[in-house]
């Protein structure tokens, strides 16, 4: 097993996450059936935004945080995107970058639900 090295590694953690979180009882709801995600264009966005957290590549444009306002997401859902998240990674690499993506995400996951928290997203939780 080797550590996270370019984008193409990136694309196969990627594609491997997301396709946990569709076959997700809570997780795939919420993608699948409420946001009704097309895959097709959602999966090179992340594959580029995991580029710009591990490699500091410049294609990532976006600003996710807004998109996930309108969805039905409670807290606990976190806790659940960030273990599929961290299972991925352990499944497929070990190593420096390996260890930072899980770190990014766990942060990432962290902020999201602190600023929805604040937005009163989760008042009746």
């Amino acid at each position: 097993m080797h550590d996270i090295r370019n984008d193409s590694d990136i694309k196969k953690l990627v594609h491997a996450f997301y396709d946990r979180v569709q076959k997700d009882e809570r997780l795939g709801y919420i993608f699948n059936d409420y946001a009704d995600v097309d895959w097709d264009m959602h999966l090179p966005n992340m594959v580029d935004f995991w580029s710009k957290l591990l490699f500091q590549t410049s294609r990532y444009k976006g600003r996710p945080f807004r998109q996930h306002l309108p969805l039905p997401i409670e807290k606990d859902d976190f806790s659940q995107w960030l273990h599929l998240f961290e299972k991925t990674v352990d499944a497929h690499y070990h190593g420096e970058k390996a260890q930072y993506a899980k770190e990014m995400a766990g942060k990432i996951a962290a902020s999201f639900s602190v600023r929805l928290e604040m937005e009163g997203k989760f008042e009746n939780n």
